[in-house]
């Protein structure tokens, strides 16, 4: 019938389900909303320069601090909308001493933030649909973690089945 998709398939279809499957009821009720009605776009920091398929090797890092709150360091790349993103989900290492899907956490990063850059990688089209991302020392709120610290492999894995959906199921 030639009408628009979903403006924010990344947001709607795979990353608000991941809140509401793990996050707090503060996250639902802040960002949920907003999700819906495409005034805050989002996009998935998963995959890394160095990880291949191998989601779980990732090397980006979050520290907690005295505070509470997180400091974030790493890369992201192939990220979509990260030129327009309000908000991220990002999946980092918390906890290098376990095995690697153990010490895993998911934070939600504000684009804006300081110490976050978005580099648009050019294609042969001259398009760049893609970014790479870039986290040098992000200060994120101790709010900011969807599900269980060390716990985002989990997380994770909602996040990658609600994209089979999405992509999939039309």
């Amino acid at each position: 019938a030639g009408m628009p998709g979903i403006f924010d398939i990344i947001g709607v279809g795979m990353l608000g389900p991941t809140l509401i499957a793990h996050g707090s009821e503060d996250q639902k009720q802040r960002h949920l909303g907003p999700m819906l009605t495409a005034d805050e776009v989002w996009c998935q920091l998963f995959s890394e320069p160095a990880a291949g398929s191998d989601l779980a090797g990732i090397q980006s890092h979050a520290k907690r601090q005295e505070d509470g709150s997180w400091r974030l360091s790493g890369q992201k790349v192939w990220t979509t909308n990260a030129q327009i993103a309000a908000l991220g989900l990002l999946l980092a290492r918390t906890d290098p001493d376990v095995p690697k899907h153990k010490g895993l956490t998911m934070f939600i990063v504000p684009m804006d933030a300081e110490g976050v850059t978005v580099r648009g990688l050019r294609q042969i089209t001259g398009e760049a649909e893609f970014n790479e991302v870039f986290f040098d020392d992000v200060e994120l709120a101790p709010d900011s973690t969807v599900g269980p610290v060390d716990g985002g492999w989990r997380t994770a894995l909602t996040t990658l089945m609600f994209e089979r959906l999405s992509i999939g199921g039309g």
